[in-house]
């Protein structure tokens, strides 16, 4: 099974099989214990020239900024997409919520109600632990933490 990093290394850097659109030509990502991402191209607060320490901080504060989760509020939100074009044989989802940059990666085979309670659950898991396993930089560079 993919972990998160290697998930996101994938989606990132290949065109989509389903649609053949192109991922950006430079895209960072910093991926969390439970397999949340941040994920972002460059930009006016985070220029290409960004170390990865600084998008590990980004990272983090894009975790605080969406907040725990709450049941019943936008912070419990989520909605489920199965990578089927790029994992035909595995269950990998891709569970987007309130926030355009974080994401969870989860690799069960389930629907997709499930997948996205149990990306909730990891996601408030990583809001509340903040422990980076890797960053890749727009360059390319990737380290673990």
């Amino acid at each position: 099974m993919p972990t998160a990093a290697e998930v996101l290394e994938r989606v990132f850097t290949t065109p989509n099989p389903t649609t053949g659109s192109q991922p950006p030509p430079q895209i960072a990502w910093v991926v969390f214990t439970h397999g949340t991402a941040f994920f972002t191209a460059p930009n006016e607060a985070l220029p290409a020239t960004s170390s990865l320490a600084d998008l590990a901080a980004a990272a983090k504060a894009a975790l605080v900024e969406l907040g725990p989760v709450h049941a019943g509020t936008s912070s419990a939100d989520f909605s489920p997409t199965r990578l089927a074009g790029w994992y035909p044989d595995e269950p990998v989802w891709f569970v987007g919520f309130d926030h355009p940059a974080i994401a969870t990666v989860v690799v069960m085979d389930t629907s997709d109600l499930v997948a996205g309670m149990a990306a909730r659950s990891a996601r408030d898991r990583d809001h509340a632990e903040q422990t980076i396993v890797c960053v890749r930089g727009f360059d390319g560079r990737a380290q673990p933490e």
